[in-house]
């Protein structure tokens, strides 16, 4: 593993000496860069680039693929308000089960409802407040996604795992207000933490990760794997204090079932929206994969259908794959994580949202990131391939097509 940098670069900026200012001392914006922290320096342009790229690709779509006049062609937050953007919403304006609207949203986890709604006390469009909360986690997740790399492969070849992310066919998940990009932020950062061996903060953001969506369940399992792997690793006992912080990320999953317990009466109200609203319920994965796999070679099926469900069946086949990968290279922390979502995407009547899955296996881009390090012509290839298709996801999307 690649050492940290020294605590005494002071981000790159030379020391002071007496009687000269360092450069752009005079400069505020410029004195506050180079007070942040050198994974936010590294990974940020990236990412803000990445989100003016989106952004303008989405307004260029709607006004090439419009015939009307041009004041007429839809706004930013017109264009991403679509599908599950609705939904969340709805719970942040009016919380769950309101006569204010019929989806069953009972399946949409709280933790970005929850942040729309404070993003919303200082940014009055809904829609807006959660582009803001998405672009806010996806800051958070590139900054400790590049630090978990640096850690690994050096400061250089670490950017790439943050080009690898934004560069995901399905990136534009974390562009729109879903609730990948919250679980993302929360959950690369509590591995990072818990990498550190810092377990009670490890503990605080995993709790933040399992409020956004169901994919905590295997993350908060990883978390229990990597505990023991950490703390074998500096010799130090497994029954101590920093064990009660592994307590801390299933509090948001229980929290949530004890409270649609006690508004409906029932325990099985999530699996019983889900089967209402979505007609999904537990099956054997060998069912679900044969029903998504009709459905993905229907030649009378939409196009638009066909190619989603073609991309859920590959989504399992890709999780199967790095979860074997990351067993291979004895990562059993991420292997926990990456086989579990699968498992859990993969027991269902048909397959559905497991490329977003694929979208927040955070180890995925690691590998990524460890192999273009030995291997630098991955990194082009990658990026050809796969930049062009989110492009064309994130249009799509924003016409109202359906993605995924």
């Amino acid at each position: 593993m690649t050492a940290d940098a020294p605590a005494e670069s002071h981000a790159g900026r030379p020391v002071e000496s007496a009687g000269h200012a360092a450069p752009g001392g005079s400069d505020p914006v410029r004195r506050v860069w180079t007070r942040l922290p050198d994974a936010v320096q590294a990974s940020l342009p990236v990412w803000f680039a990445s989100r003016v790229a989106v952004m303008i690709a989405s307004l260029a779509g709607a006004r090439a693929l419009s015939d009307g006049p041009a004041g007429d062609a839809p706004g930013l937050t017109t264009l991403w308000d679509r599908w599950d953007v609705g939904l969340f919403t709805k719970v942040a304006r009016y919380g769950y089960l309101s006569p204010s609207y019929a989806d069953r949203t009972e399946v949409d986890f709280p933790g970005l409802p929850l942040a729309i709604r404070l993003v919303h006390v200082v940014v009055p469009d809904w829609i807006a407040a959660g582009l803001v909360v998405s672009f806010l986690a996806g800051t958070l997740a590139a900054a400790a996604l590049w630090r978990l790399a640096a850690d690994e492969v050096g400061r250089e070849d670490a950017r790439f795992a943050v080009v690898a992310l934004v560069c995901f066919p399905y990136a534009v998940f974390l562009f729109a207000a879903y609730s990948e990009g919250v679980f993302l932020g929360f959950a690369v950062a509590s591995w990072l933490a818990a990498r550190r061996d810092r377990w009670l903060l490890a503990g605080l953001l995993g709790a933040g990760a399992a409020s956004a969506r169901v994919t905590g369940i295997p993350f908060c399992a990883a978390l229990v794997v990597q505990y023991v792997l950490v703390r074998r690793a500096a010799g130090r006992p497994l029954f101590a204090p920093p064990a009660l912080a592994l307590a801390l990320p299933p509090l948001p999953i229980i929290g949530y079932v004890l409270y649609l317990r006690a508004r409906t009466g029932r325990w099985d109200t999530y699996t019983e929206a889900m089967r209402a609203g979505w007609n999904r319920g537990v099956d054997w994965p060998w069912r679900g994969w044969s029903r998504t796999w009709e459905s993905a070679f229907d030649g009378s099926g939409a196009s638009t259908f066909v190619w989603f469900w073609r991309g859920e069946l590959l989504a399992v086949v890709i999780g199967v794959l790095l979860t074997g990968v990351l067993l291979w290279s004895r990562r059993w922390g991420e292997a926990t994580f990456v086989g579990l979502m699968t498992v859990l995407m993969s027991f269902s009547n048909y397959y559905a949202s497991g490329i977003r899955g694929i979208l927040v296996a955070f180890p995925l881009y690691l590998l990524l990131a460890r192999v273009a390090a030995r291997r630098p012509w991955v990194r082009g290839a990658y990026v050809w391939l796969c930049a062009p298709i989110m492009v064309v996801f994130v249009v799509a999307f924003t016409q109202g097509k359906w993605v995924d």
